[in-house]
């Protein structure tokens, strides 16, 4: 068994607890852990690491955002990181011009940029329906 120093709010497995319940140990305490339970909190199945040995614990806290804690871990299988958003490290490259920006010329019947300050043009007058062409038919 060794001592470490939590560096985030940790809920620890209680060592023979038919139960499988847990005991919350607080940023900065030191708690002392089997390598196999230590284990648990450290690299290769958690990135970033959430303990470290008590030798370091005069330093000071690194400061764990929430986002670095949810949900990434390391597949036990492969290796790989879980729950790191983006494409894996292993993807192939996408096609040339794929992925590109295309900034497009506005058409000469679509309305400009501040075209809506400018002056406006004569309005046509529509004639009330009484002095209307009669409809044809």
């Amino acid at each position: 068994m060794s001592l470490y120093q939590a560096i985030t709010n940790l809920s620890v497995p209680r060592k023979g607890d038919p139960g499988k319940e847990t005991d919350l140990v607080f940023a900065g305490e030191t708690i002392e852990l089997d390598d196999d339970v230590a284990a648990l909190f450290l690299r290769p199945k958690r990135d970033p690491e959430v303990i470290r040995p008590a030798k370091a614990s005069g330093e000071v806290l690194p400061r764990l955002l929430p986002r670095q804690l949810s949900g990434v871990a390391i597949n036990h299988r492969t290796g790989k990181h879980i729950g790191v958003p983006g494409p894996p490290a292993d993807a192939r490259p996408d096609p040339a011009g794929s992925s590109s920006v295309q900034v497009l010329v506005p058409e000469a019947n679509e309305p400009q940029p501040d075209s809506e300050r400018g002056p406006l043009g004569e309005a046509e007058d529509i004639p009330p329906r009484s002095r209307r062409a009669p409809k044809a038919g």
